[in-house]
C-alpha cells in the first residue's frame, strides 16, 4: 500500500505501542517504502519521542533485529 510519510510514521508508532517492538521487514510487507525511508522514519520517530518527552526511547536490538520501545 502506498502511504505518505505521516501515515507511515503513525502506523509505525501504533505498531510499536501495541507490540512494543517492530521489525523493518514487517513494515516493508505493509508499506511500499525503501530501506532508506524506513531508517529516516525511525530517526524522525526517535526525535519525536525525545523532543516531546513521550516517556519512551526507541532502541535497536541488533541480536533480535528489532526496534523496541523502552520506558524511561
Amino acid at each position: 500500500m502506498k502511504v505518505n510519510k505521516t501515515q507511515a510514521l503513525m502506523l509505525i508508532l501504533e505498531t510499536l505501542l501495541k507490540q512494543g517492538f517492530i521489525k523493518k521487514e514487517d513494515i516493508f510487507d505493509q508499506l511500499d517504502i525503501t530501506d532508506l525511508q524506513f531508517r529516516r522514519y525511525m530517526q524522525e520517530l526517535r526525535a519525536f519521542l525525545y523532543n516531546f518527552n513521550y516517556g519512551y526511547d526507541l532502541k535497536y536490538s541488533k541480536s533480535e533485529s528489532k526496534y523496541r520501545l523502552i520506558k524511561r
